[in-house]
């Protein structure tokens, strides 16, 4: 169970391209761009500080909206189009022309490098994970700061401890299992970012309040690499194209926004936008 499960959150860091009309919307909000190797590049805009305002208001609408939807779990179909047109409108704001500087080499300064925590997701193959009856969803993280690797993680609790009331019984009897999804990344645009997925792990943090010894190893399953003829055949293109760029590979992600403490990804595959804020690292 918890490995299919593992598989489902595998799409979390996929993303399904964005239409012509919204890259090219986005590329007119910048003006003229400044380059400067290995460091992101940013926009020149002569309302940069307006920009700035009206980004830190959407932002603060946007996650409070988040915050009362339980990240996407208790929206209503309003609640999602209000939640996903200001982050669609965030996005003409993304002070980044190329957020995906980096990914390749794991640069220091990549825009992308850190810890990302899910605060908001319309995908129904992450969604639905919030309506299992036996477990109950803790953190969500998109861990990108060992560049190109990129992990999917997700913490699992039984539903029935988490209906304890907060206190020393809920503590005591606290049990969380870890899904680790590892991707490896390599930027396909300045704003889409591949994937190739390569593992699952499952390993428990807790069990009835005691955390789990250091020395046990997670359970880890690698898994099926396909060689790239095989990739070309299956997504039917040239022996001089990369089959990891074609259009219709799922593996990616779109970078709608991104600035230093929020992320807005649109995946591939089976779409969905995501949101995330940057936080110091894994709970424990």
């Amino acid at each position: 169970m918890l490995v299919v499960l593992a598989f489902l959150l595998a799409t979390f860091l996929p993303s399904t391209s964005l239409s012509p009309s919204l890259h090219n919307k986005q590329s007119s909000v910048f003006g003229n761009y400044i380059s400067h190797r290995g460091q992101a590049l940013y926009a020149e805009n002569n309302d940069v500080h307006n920009d700035n305002d009206t980004a830190a208001t959407l932002k603060s609408r946007i996650f409070a909206a988040c915050a009362a939807s339980d990240r996407g779990y208790a929206a209503s179909p309003s609640d999602r189009r209000n939640i996903e047109d200001q982050l669609l409108n965030l996005s003409t704001l993304s002070p980044l022309v190329e957020p995906t500087l980096g990914v390749d080499e794991g640069l220091s300064n990549s825009p992308l490098k850190a810890c990302w925590r899910l605060v908001y997701t319309s995908a129904s193959d992450v969604s639905t994970l919030g309506a299992s009856g036996s477990s109950s969803v803790g953190g969500i993280y998109q861990d990108a700061r060992e560049l190109p690797v990129i992990t999917n993680v997700i913490d699992l609790s039984p539903r029935v401890l988490q209906n304890l009331p907060p206190g020393r019984a809920s503590e005591a009897l606290s049990t969380v299992t870890r899904i680790k999804v590892q991707t490896r990344a390599r930027a396909r645009s300045p704003t889409c970012v591949g994937l190739t997925f390569e593992s699952v792990a499952v390993s428990p943090i807790s069990t009835l309040g005691l955390a789990s010894p250091s020395w046990l190893p997670p359970l880890k399953i690698p898994l099926p690499q396909l060689g790239l003829d095989l990739q070309r055949l299956l997504f039917g293109v040239s022996e001089s194209e990369d089959p990891r760029d074609a259009p219709n590979n799922p593996g990616f992600f779109d970078v709608l926004y991104l600035d230093d403490d929020f992320l807005v990804i649109k995946q591939g595959g089976s779409g969905g936008i995501f949101a995330a804020i940057k936080v110091d690292g894994l709970s424990s």
